[in-house]
């Protein structure tokens, strides 16, 4: 928490980058070869508190994870401190260590009310497309598109922001901006169904690519993912004292897919209650004492999942019923290890995330042909209302 509170998640810069979490040069690279440590230091947390006005946060978080920034070299007399996914998009994504810059850009998308993530994701796409020679200069209105080059990224920023130019080919994203520009240009494309993906490398923690080939809203590291929960930031089984997973949930079997099952449902319970999503990471949570307390409902922690499970189950029918095939989904090779990288953390690194994907939808009561929820399983959760938009 304290680190947390210090740092915000600037701190992620560094470790995430040695430890293979975040993507580097769209998804292509890795960071002993392409962004090694003396340029992950010019923007670590050190780094960035050096320009820390005062630290704020959400109304009553003992964290205040937030800060506003004085950053003259950008100026920028008053601005927020990125967060750890707008430093990746801009920065381990493009190859970009100009700290200054990431400022900037974080400033740009805020006032633009756009998405740090796809944005990042989306010039990470463009800058490929010009290496490779898939675009010119001609067609990036004069722009040299190159790994790390801060001037012409902010420019090209400014360009998606409005719509002028080459920025109207990449305003809608990698997949749209890659449909647009063909000439093979969408093996670039790094996403799932049109969304970029996050900064969190599925190649690592290896549920992720599950999550974002088939959760409800395909493409996001906030959806549910059993090995988040795992990881060291969260504790296992102590988030909530009566919420304990199976004991061989690291390697593929049965344990693993019921734990999946409920950490989807403790996950979208939290989300339904507005907790924090940074709640897993600090200490046992009084959960159910709370729930009692404020809406009086003695609930159990089967309770908790199961209230979960009927929302992420409508979230699919949901889905399903507005025509997303999501079974069908394919997750880009780099995204996954297809082939395997021969260098980097990575190395040799192969995620089945199909497979995976059917031990979950059978723990979850799903057809794992087409991901459709059962009939009874409608039944069990009390939404049978849904089954005439299914069957």
């Amino acid at each position: 928490m304290f680190t947390y509170k210090t740092l915000g998640l600037s701190y992620l810069n560094v470790p995430t980058g040695l430890s293979g979490d975040a993507p580097i040069k769209n998804w292509g690279g890795n960071s002993q070869d392409d962004f090694p440590i003396e340029k992950l230091n010019k923007i670590s947390a050190a780094e960035v508190n050096k320009y820390k006005q005062k630290d704020y946060g959400c109304f009553s978080c003992p964290v205040q994870c937030g800060a506003i920034m004085k950053v003259p070299e950008a100026g920028l007399e008053e601005t927020h401190i990125p967060e750890y996914e707008t430093f990746a998009a801009f920065g381990h994504m493009l190859l970009n260590a100009d700290l200054i810059s990431l400022f900037k850009l974080n400033d740009l998308c805020n006032r633009a009310g756009i998405d740090t993530i796809s944005t990042g994701g989306t010039i990470a796409f463009a800058i490929e497309c010009y290496e490779n020679n898939i675009i010119t200069n001609e067609d990036t209105d004069g722009l040299e598109l190159t790994w790390g080059n801060s001037k012409a990224i902010i420019q090209l920023l400014k360009k998606i922001i409005a719509r002028e130019g080459f920025g109207n080919i990449l305003a809608d994203g990698p997949k749209s901006a890659s449909e647009k520009i063909g000439k093979g240009s969408e093996k670039y494309a790094i996403h799932s169904m049109g969304q970029a993906l996050p900064m969190h490398d599925s190649k690592l923690m290896g549920s992720f690519a599950h999550t974002y080939a088939f959760d409800p809203t395909p493409g996001r590291h906030t959806a549910c993912s059993l090995d988040h929960h795992l990881s060291g930031l969260m504790r296992r089984n102590t988030f909530v004292k009566e919420f304990i997973l199976p004991k061989r949930v690291r390697r593929p079997g049965d344990d693993r897919y019921e734990a999946m099952k409920m950490t989807t449902g403790l996950h979208q319970c939290l989300n339904s209650l507005g907790l924090c999503f940074f709640t897993y990471w600090f200490q046992t949570y009084p959960l159910l004492e709370l729930i009692k307390a404020v809406v009086g409902w003695d609930l159990s922690i089967n309770d908790i999942i199961k209230i979960g499970l009927r929302i992420q189950t409508l979230r699919q029918a949901f889905t399903l019923r507005e025509g997303v095939n999501l079974v069908e989904n394919v997750l880009p090779g780099r995204a996954i290890g297809d082939p395997p990288f021969e260098s980097g953390l990575h190395k040799g690194k192969t995620i089945d995330y199909k497979t995976e994907n059917i031990g979950y939808c059978q723990k979850m009561g799903w057809n794992p042909v087409n991901g459709y929820p059962l009939k009874e399983t409608l039944i069990k959760l009390n939404l049978e209302f849904a089954m005439k938009d299914l069957y």
